[in-house]
């Protein structure tokens, strides 16, 4: 399998990861059902991006980026405790910058597999780039309607 592919599959399973780890923590973090349960779809939306990305890299019989556990962990929990500490519209804030990095990224790789081989591939990354923009505009939407 061609290197760079190999390099961007890596780069997407450790974006995707992070975004799991981060929307996992907000639900932990908060009483408001609705916004827990809007954590909770994309948290498992980005999971199933992870799993194509592990997937693929498992087939290529390449190891997954090492991502420390517990210092991932804590990462994510620090984070979420500084955005949240300043509230659900710094957070979904944050979420939005997440989610327009993943929708930027997503679009120079969807770019980078101009070739008919990769049309399977395209079809992959144009829907999960879909999906990232539809996490970011429920995640603006959720600030319009919820100020701080």
């Amino acid at each position: 399998m061609d290197p760079k592919l190999l390099t961007r599959f890596k780069e997407f399973y450790t974006l995707e990861t992070f975004q799991v780890a981060y929307y996992q923590e907000q639900i932990n973090a908060s009483t408001d059902e609705y916004y827990c349960y809007a954590f909770e779809k994309m948290a498992q939306i980005e999971s199933g991006h992870v799993a194509f990305f592990a997937e693929e890299l498992d087939k290529a019989n390449v190891e997954l980026p090492v991502i420390k556990g517990p210092v991932f962990k804590l990462a994510g929990t620090l984070l979420g405790d500084v955005v949240r500490a300043s509230g659900s519209h710094n957070t979904c804030k944050f979420g939005v910058a997440l989610e327009n990095k993943a929708v930027e990224t997503y679009q120079a790789f969807i770019h980078e597999c101009i070739d008919k081989k990769y049309a399977i591939l395209r079809r992959n990354l144009m829907e999960y780039r879909l999906d990232e923009e539809f996490h970011s505009l429920w995640l603006q939407s959720y600030m319009k309607n919820h100020p701080n």
